[in-house]
């Protein structure tokens, strides 16, 4: 499977990318779980930053409260340098009330900056999961609930200074494109994943440049006069 087509780089130093959340960061539906949207940003990054590596975290099923219970741990295992973050669809599936999706959606992203401090932070947000014919019956229901759990994920990732992905607004104009969802109707197929890989990845790379550069630039030594002084 061949890397995102973008722009040849120069190579540059490892990368230690973590996924925490759901099915969807885990990679279901696509032929092989390698053909997920996270391995194909991996793949393409370590095609520029040789020896890079993924731990992928994620548990098909969680919700936002279980990733916090389940998976920020992993964290503490390295230091890594972006971390992605998939979560909120299950939240949606279940009916988990906004209010209560935004309260352990705040508290997964503040465990998240405890838990790896020095790496960057990229959200996909919340899918717009009515596309799914197992939704028709309810589909507008579905959908309000899913665009309010969006909301309130990226008023979460904006506060903690993060970078946050539209995956709302892109399966909802997928909504009559042949081939966005896989065989079982709820999952992206390869060519879904492939998608959001395309809008992702923009976003992950532009938080490793931000986050290696706030390492390399040194701080002014005590009583150093300032660049205004």
């Amino acid at each position: 499977m061949r890397p995102i087509a973008r722009a040849a780089t120069a190579t540059a130093a490892p990368v230690q990318l973590a996924v925490l959340g759901d099915s969807l960061a885990f990679g279901t539906g696509a032929g092989d779980t390698s053909g997920g949207f996270a391995f194909r940003m991996y793949r393409t990054i370590a095609a520029d930053h040789p020896g890079s590596e993924i731990t992928n975290a994620a548990i098909g099923g969680s919700t936002a409260a279980d990733v916090l219970r389940l998976q920020v741990a992993r964290l503490r295992e390295r230091r890594f340098d972006v971390v992605i973050l998939c979560v909120g669809g299950n939240d949606v599936v279940r009916g988990v009330p906004t209010a209560v999706f935004a309260r352990n959606y705040g508290r997964l992203v503040t465990a998240i900056r405890a838990a790896a401090p020095s790496a960057a932070l990229v959200a996909v947000g919340v899918p717009d999961v009515s596309i799914s014919p197992l939704f028709a019956d309810h589909a507008a229901a579905v959908r309000r609930l899913a665009q309010a759990d969006d909301h309130a994920a990226r008023a979460a990732i904006d506060a903690a200074g993060g970078r946050f992905v539209d995956l709302f607004a892109l399966t909802r104009g997928a909504r009559d494109a042949a081939g966005f969802l896989s065989g079982d109707r709820f999952h992206p197929s390869d060519e879904g994943h492939a998608q959001i890989a395309a809008i992702a990845l923009p976003a992950v790379e532009a938080a490793l440049r931000t986050e290696r550069t706030s390492r390399i630039v040194p701080r002014p030594a005590a009583g150093a006069p300032s660049a205004r002084e």
